[in-house]
């Protein structure tokens, strides 16, 4: 009946579609951030970006807008993708489809995996900005994608979203339990905008250490 088949779509997509859907983000992220802020290290093109009468911090919030937005469209496409083709693909474990989420939940999504986005690309520029070579930065980044997936994977073990507020400010894992409350038809308000909150505090936080990196000529300029 139509209850047992809400109830299957929630434990299908609320298990599977939060490590999807970080894979797909992180994977957008590290696309771009080691390119652009390791690869202008390497070829010398971030000394000119540092000479023109640009504040540092400026040049770090335009870096993380400008990569947030080409990953995120890069993730969402990917995403897209995958909740349009998982019922197909889930067929045939039982009646699985996306007609009980409605416009609301999609616009917590949405906002979810912004914040998100803003957050991993953050990460990876800082830990990019430590690197002499994009290959460098981009073994940098691997123990952080390591993290993203086994965090990801949380959600196929957790038995439903977490309903404590105290666990949406724990980076990553906030983003996991929102995606995951959002498909069980678990959502707590709250709990969306606590973990929003955390993750533009984190990523402010992260703008800050990359400002300071820029000011930093030791580890701007190590080739």
């Amino acid at each position: 009946d139509m209850a047992s088949e809400k109830d299957t779509a929630g434990m299908v997509f609320s298990s599977l579609l939060p490590l999807l859907l970080i894979i797909f983000l992180f994977s957008g992220c590290m696309a771009v951030a080691p390119e652009s802020i390791a690869g202008e290290k390497e070829r010398g093109t971030l000394a000119t970006l540092l000479v023109t009468p640009l504040r540092r911090s400026e040049l770090a919030v335009g870096k993380i807008t400008a990569l947030a937005l080409i990953a995120l469209l890069s993730g969402a496409s990917s995403a897209v993708g995958t909740l349009l083709s998982l019922p197909k693909l889930m067929g045939a474990a039982g009646s699985v489809n996306m007609d009980f989420y409605g416009v609301g939940d999609y616009l917590l999504l949405g906002v979810i995996i912004l914040s998100t986005v803003l957050l991993l690309v953050t990460l990876i520029s800082i830990l990019s900005a430590f690197a002499k070579t994009v290959k460098e930065a981009q073994t940098l980044v691997v123990p952080l994608m390591i993290v993203a997936m086994l965090v990801g994977v949380t959600a196929m073990f957790g038995g439903g979203a977490k309903t404590e507020p105290g666990f949406y400010l724990i980076p990553l894992y906030n983003s996991v339990q929102s995606i995951s409350g959002i498909f069980s038809f678990q959502v707590i308000p709250a709990n969306i905008l606590v973990a929003v909150a955390a993750n533009l505090v984190y990523t402010g936080l992260g703008v800050f250490v990359l400002t300071r990196m820029f000011n930093s000529e030791k580890i701007l300029f190590s080739r």
